[in-house]
């Protein structure tokens, strides 16, 4: 058994990313490869599309021959993912339809992949703690061990590009969309991690894309439903928002992901996102921050744009406010076909002269010219990385790295009635509100003497009701919930178990930290930053003891 083992290795080795391309002609330059594209050509590298199902459908390899698609982006929620080993034989496809067409242009394949709450790749993987929980852990070492674990994983599967970090600076406690994505509200921490990850990413050769510039950590408003507005003053944003992004370009981020957020300080043109606002594109990105690096849109599908502009339309605006690659993400009540009718719109706006030709050009240049540096130009260079996919992710020792970080991150707010740790003696009630079909269940490793009850994610009267008589005798009560600042059947399962056992609870936020302000009273309060596994089987080992709790709060409470 062991001689096969090795062979196998072996046979892996010699087909891994480390194997040298079979020799290919040389290379054309940017300059002639620009050159000898047609406008119909051009307009496809500026489009990085979602396509539907788990292999290459004759839509996708259409857009990819008859247009010189620029990329593609994998979703879970359009079935492109199925496991690891599909994901990687997908990508192996996609770009060997790449290398047939006439330039024979490699494909950006991009993934959200940011750790924490958002992923599309869960099964198979290193899942890691959010970015906050990173934060939360105050280890710069650690932001850089996770984005490295990351980009080798998905580069083994054939992912060239990561939809991350978050740049945002989480200062608005309510927002609905960055919180635990965010690796704080201090400007100087989020710099600081944003650097380190972008870093990492760099060394591993992986495309990053710094996000959602100008600032999404202070809204109201979750892009994917409306437009956000960010109403800080030049100074703010020079002071807050903008420092993580000025620290990412320093750390060479080869692309920026804009966010649809009207900012009226940079632009007071009404409902103006800031994906299609030269002003900050061109003016605060190009002229007074000096990026040269692809700018990336958010995805033109999301609420912000489609109730507005519309989604055909605001991918020619933005293209004409000075984005270079144009996402089309598998966002809900749109389909492929919105994908082409943009490419006819834009191809359209160039013909008409509305989008202009050296712009066009400049967004191609600098798109090929990211595709040389990080050795996808030539679709044919491009090595099938498959065979060794089983001896590249979810490695054990990759995720005891994740282990240990979740360790590093679990926060003991208070315990003022020394209720920690639980004992085998304790009789212990654990409550635990249901999230999605992803709760990671199955890491919960509780004390002998603790039982565990499920209630729904807003908690009914009746489950109020069950859960007190459950909870009537026992020693401690331990209530977790998920952003319950936002769920109010969650905050009235936690004061429930306050009424009855006041000096007995445990209260731990699953979610974003920001809980805890709702519960000044909770005698014994814990965060975690997240869910995922590493980060439910790190809260198990504080909750028994085995364990401590160094992290440290790195957002402001309410």
């Amino acid at each position: 058994m062991k001689l096969y083992s090795i062979a196998l290795l072996t046979l892996a080795l010699l087909w891994s990313p480390l194997t040298p391309a079979p020799a290919c002609a040389a290379e054309p330059s940017v300059d002639a490869l620009l050159a000898s594209m047609s406008l119909e050509h051009k307009i496809g590298q500026m489009m990085l599309v979602a396509f539907k199902g788990p292999g290459l459908s004759p839509e996708i390899s259409e857009m990819i021959r008859q247009r010189s698609l620029g990329g593609v982006i994998l979703y879970s929620s359009w079935g492109n993912v199925e496991n690891v080993q599909q994901v990687a034989d997908l990508n192996a496809a996609l770009q060997a339809d790449a290398a047939k067409t006439p330039a024979g242009i490699g494909l950006f394949v991009g993934i959200d992949q940011e750790g924490g709450p958002v992923v599309r790749l869960r099964d198979g993987v290193t899942l890691f703690p959010s970015q906050m929980a990173i934060a939360a852990t105050g280890n710069r070492e650690h932001a850089r061990t996770a984005a490295r674990i990351m980009a080798k994983e998905l580069a083994a599967l054939g992912i060239n590009t990561t939809f991350s970090p978050v740049a945002d600076v989480n200062s608005n406690p309510a927002n609905p969309v960055i919180g635990i994505r965010s690796f704080g509200s201090d400007p100087n921490t989020v710099s600081r991690l944003t650097a380190a990850t972008v870093e990492a990413y760099a060394q591993a050769r992986m495309i990053c894309t710094p996000k959602h510039f100008p600032g999404h950590g202070d809204t109201s408003v979750d892009s994917h439903l409306g437009l956000p507005l960010n109403d800080h003053d030049k100074k703010t944003l020079e002071r807050v928002d903008f420092a993580p992004f000025r620290a990412a370009f320093a750390a060479k981020a080869p692309a920026v992901m804009t966010a649809h957020v009207e900012v009226p300080a940079l632009d007071p043109r009404p409902d103006t996102p800031a994906t299609l606002s030269q002003p900050v594109l061109e003016g605060v990105l190009r002229r007074q921050m000096r990026f040269d690096g692809l700018i990336v849109t958010d995805s033109l599908g999301m609420g912000a744009l489609s109730k507005g502009v519309g989604t055909v339309r605001a991918a020619v605006l933005a293209a004409k406010a000075g984005a270079d690659v144009l996402l089309f993400g598998a966002d809900i009540g749109h389909e492929p076909q919105q994908q082409i009718e943009a490419y006819e719109a834009l191809l359209a706006a160039a013909r008409s002269g509305e989008l202009p030709q050296a712009r066009i050009d400049q967004a191609v240049g600098r798109i090929l010219a990211v595709k040389q540096r990080y050795g996808i130009l030539q679709a044919a260079s491009i090595g099938d990385k498959s065979a060794a996919v089983a001896f590249q992710v979810g490695l054990p020792e990759d995720r005891q790295a994740a282990l240990e970080i979740a360790q590093d991150s679990i926060t003991l707010l208070r315990d003022r009635t020394r209720m920690l740790p639980l004992k085998p003696a304790d009789k212990a009630l654990v409550l635990w509100p249901e999230r999605n079909g992803f709760d990671p269940v199955a890491s919960l490793s509780l004390p002998k003497g603790a039982t565990l009850m499920r209630t729904s994610r807003e908690p009914s009267a009746q489950e109020l009701r069950e859960a007190a008589d459950a909870a009537a005798g026992m020693d401690k009560v331990v209530v977790f919930t998920y952003d319950a600042t936002r769920n109010q059947a969650q905050q009235n399962l936690v004061r429930t178990m306050l009424a009855m056992k006041p000096q007995n609870v445990i209260h731990v936020s699953l979610g974003g930290p920001y809980d805890a302000g709702l519960f000044p009273t909770a005698p014994t309060c814990l965060a975690t930053y997240g869910d995922v596994p590493v980060s439910i089987e790190a809260l198990c080992r504080a909750l028994a003891g085995t364990s401590p709790m160094p992290g440290r709060l790195p957002v402001r409470l309410q």
